[in-house]
């Protein structure tokens, strides 16, 4: 992964966090600070673990786990957006609204999840959300313009942002 990549997302503002889809359970192969805000991890805990660690085991989770999991394993799935329960280091529950879309290299093969995350209980109201909206979409038009100049792409992933704070989210870029 190239350096300029890496220290786009540690620099970032919101939750970011990059996941491996070549590698055995899909591990955790970059995060920034933001993230490591909202779940109380410190990056070394969190590097080389599959997020699903954040998930306390209910019902609930095992719902939105498969559908994560269908996203993950549908090579056509370019986006999608996920209300998962998460635990913070400390035991805190959070509900985490996960965005996730591929990064592929340009040969079209799945090579990365960028991943961003909202906590929906700390949320103050409307005008949070839109601000994190707005935050996301520039952060994913940055990945995505600085992600294809070292030959990776993200493909038809704006969609789920800006339609409205119910649905913030469906990343597309044409690529």
């Amino acid at each position: 992964m190239p350096a300029s990549l890496l220290e786009y997302i540690q620099k970032a503002g919101i939750p970011l966090a990059l996941g491996a889809l070549d590698e055995p359970d899909e591990p955790l192969i970059e995060v920034n600070e933001a993230f490591c805000t909202l779940t109380g991890y410190t990056r070394r805990l969190v590097l080389g673990r599959n997020c699903r660690f954040l998930q306390p085991r209910t019902d609930a989770v095992r719902e939105v786990r498969l559908k994560m999991r269908n996203f993950l394993n549908d090579p056509e799935a370019e986006a999608g957006r996920f209300e998962v329960p998460n635990l913070r280091a400390d035991g805190t529950p959070f509900v985490n609204l996960v965005f996730m879309s591929r990064l592929r290299k340009r040969s079209g093969t799945g090579s990365l999840i960028f991943a961003s995350q909202f906590d929906l209980k700390a949320s103050k109201g409307m005008a949070e959300l839109k601000d994190y909206d707005a935050q996301l979409g520039k952060n994913i038009d940055d990945m995505a313009e600085l992600s294809a100049n070292y030959g990776l792409m993200m493909r038809q992933s704006a969609e789920l942002l800006s339609q409205s704070a119910t649905t913030i989210a469906n990343i597309r870029y044409d690529g």
